[in-house]
């Protein structure tokens, strides 16, 4: 079918966020106009049946930190959704293509999204690039091993809250690998928001030290209508700036009186929870899921952008369907070590072949090339080159996105 592919105007928010609401099936808010909606809105691309809206997507300007560097841009690709009536038309195929074009125009090197389906986004060259744990903690059974470290904990209101939460994510997002930046305008709309909810607002807590804020966490109580005293503590964010904060709010969040239950699902890999509890078991992982999804878009300029933990040398193959004559696609020379690294197009016999959207799950060090190569997903033309991949590649900590969009 012929659709118009466009940015929408100011007229046609609602319609763009009801397409959105419909979509994921949600409750329409036609009257939203708040921040989370017009951030970035000369980014938007929505498709048009002649008059009628009937795809939503954007591009948000966002970063993303890869190991051991400086955060880089990243095109944060979001509210994607094509109307129940308008399906299976190659709705969606156009409107990321028309994303992915933006995306390289504006020099991003590459593009995230976090996904609904999981089934969709790698034949657009995406992989999963981070996961995240869901775990919960039975109260009756928690015991921390030490006592909580020397410090203050303060229970603040939303205004303060907002404020510092955004200031605290701020620095602490751009050492971690993985992390995505949280522009201003979602704090207040999105992860503080005033509007009646079903959990409400968010409960926030600061650890105070000597040397000020060192850490937040956000929560929500949920009630057991039948037992009163059996709640179930939500936790929503923990940001720690130090290892003390970290262990200081987990400490209070197992704490809260009239709770059994304290669950997240937006919990790093490798975090050191279990390990501060006399009994590991009393942190139960009930789920794992992929939460970050990249794409490269300019292969050289992001294998540039990233540190490497050994010297070596590796030439790259990238096959890439959907953009063959695009930045990602063809082979690159990597010289790279812990000083730095460069990145060229070469001619060279290949030392690993692999799509693109496998790349972009091993670019953040969450996956590794040895457990690709194991499933066919890369081929080694190098005897050693997959070894040697999994030592250049491989990430300080696991990498943890912590934003959803």
């Amino acid at each position: 079918m012929d659709v118009e592919l466009r940015p929408i105007t100011r007229g046609e928010l609602p319609a763009f966020v009801r397409v959105d609401s419909v979509g994921f099936g949600f409750i329409p808010e036609p009257d939203r106009a708040d921040g989370w909606a017009t951030h970035d809105f000369d980014r938007t691309l929505a498709a048009f049946d002649g008059d009628d809206l009937v795809g939503a997507s954007r591009n948000y300007s966002l970063e993303v930190t890869p190991p051991g560097a400086a955060p880089i841009p990243a095109a944060g690709l979001s509210w994607v959704s094509v109307l129940p009536t308008h399906r299976r038309r190659g709705v969606l195929r156009a409107m990321m293509g028309g994303l992915l074009d933006d995306a390289a125009a504006r020099n991003e090197p590459v593009a995230i999204l976090t996904a609904s389906e999981g089934g969709i986004y790698s034949r657009f060259g995406f992989g999963v690039a981070t996961r995240a744990l869901e775990v919960e903690l039975d109260r009756g059974r928690v015991q921390f091993r030490d006592a909580p470290p020397a410090g203050r904990l303060r229970l603040v209101d939303r205004s303060e809250a907002e404020v510092v939460a955004m200031d605290l994510f701020e620095q602490v997002r751009r050492t971690r690998t993985g992390a995505v930046a949280r522009p201003k305008p979602w704090w207040g709309d999105e992860f503080f928001d005033p509007r009646p909810r079903p959990r409400g607002i968010p409960y926030a807590v600061v650890f105070e030290s000597d040397r000020g804020i060192d850490g937040l966490a956000s929560y929500w109580v949920r009630r057991d209508p039948a037992n009163q005293e059996a709640g179930t503590v939500d936790v929503f964010d923990v940001i720690p700036a130090t290892d003390e904060a970290g262990r200081a709010l987990w400490q209070f969040l197992c704490g809260i009186d009239l709770t059994t239950t304290i669950h997240s699902d937006n919990v790093p890999l490798d975090t050191p929870l279990p390990w501060m509890l006399v009994s590991p078991r009393a942190m139960q992982v009930t789920g794992v899921a992929d939460w970050l999804w990249l794409r490269v878009l300019d292969a050289p300029r992001a294998l540039e952008a990233r540190g490497y933990t050994v010297e070596g040398r590796l030439v790259l193959e990238l096959r890439d369907d959907l953009r063959p004559d695009g930045g990602a696609a063809g082979r690159f020379t990597l010289d790279a070590g812990p000083d730095g690294a460069s990145a060229a197009r070469t001619d060279a016999s290949p030392d690993l072949v692999l799509r693109v959207d496998d790349f972009g799950g091993a670019y953040l060090g969450d996956t590794r090339f040895g457990v690709l190569a194991q499933t066919g997903r890369v081929e080694e033309h190098t005897d050693g080159a997959v070894a040697r991949a999994d030592a250049m590649f491989a990430a300080d900590r696991a990498p943890f996105a912590w934003t959803h969009f």
